[in-house]
């Protein structure tokens, strides 16, 4: 099995991801859920049309693929992704556009959703290495994510990547949905229990200073 590198990458939070997504605006919103939900380079991400979305079997087929052999790959839409793509479902040409052309530069509106959304500094590419991080953390192997990725190592053992069957990448793909939820689940409580914690501090302060005026008022007297 191929030995994966072990560069230090910026992996994005759950919190760091909801933070985004409030931030994005309309391409680039629809560009993160696809970086994020199906590991996609950008350049094939805005390449994406219509007619390459299998909606009967919530299939995406990447056609303008990076790599050597120029493959193309099949990857098991998420539920989220289904769903927003459903709602702005065509017929035929580009899924993502801007002002009826293709989308080639997106550092401006980047840069502006990063700095709007108050998270550290990511790269949009980030947002693959997420994708494939969070497939590790849910338990999902090294040959599933990279068939999935569409990573080409110009080897034998490229061959091995791209014929994961069809199951098992829908397994894979479930198993991120459910590390993802359960991960906002937790995010969630902490949310709740720091509100509470806030609420309490908030109650209790008042309370307290009148306390203390009531018995500086007795030691008046």
């Amino acid at each position: 099995m191929a030995r994966e590198r072990r560069t230090r990458r910026q992996v994005l939070s759950i919190a760091e991801e909801q933070l985004l997504l409030g931030s994005a605006k309309d391409h680039l919103w629809t560009m993160v859920i696809f970086a994020l939900d199906t590991g996609m380079r950008r350049g094939e991400i805005t390449s994406q049309r219509w007619e390459d979305i299998d909606f009967a079997r919530k299939l995406l087929f990447v056609t303008h693929s990076k790599t050597h052999e120029g493959e193309a790959r099949e990857i098991p839409l998420t539920e989220r992704l289904s769903e927003m793509l459903l709602r702005s479902r065509q017929a035929e040409g580009l899924i993502i556009g801007f002002r009826g052309r293709k989308v080639r530069i997106i550092k401006r509106t980047w840069k502006t959703a990063l700095k709007n959304s108050g998270i550290r500094h990511v790269r949009f590419h980030d947002l693959r290495h997420t994708f494939n991080t969070r497939l590790m953390e849910a338990g999902v192997l090294q040959e599933i994510r990279m068939a999935l990725m569409g990573y080409s190592s110009g080897s034998k053992v490229h061959a091995t990547y791209t014929h994961i069957e069809l199951p098992a990448k829908r397994k894979a793909v479930r198993m991120l949905e459910d590390w993802v939820n359960q991960q906002l689940q937790e995010l969630n409580q902490q949310e709740k229990e720091h509100a509470r914690t806030e609420d309490a501090r908030i109650e209790t302060g008042p309370g307290q200073a009148r306390g203390s005026q009531t018995v500086e008022e007795e030691i008046a007297r």
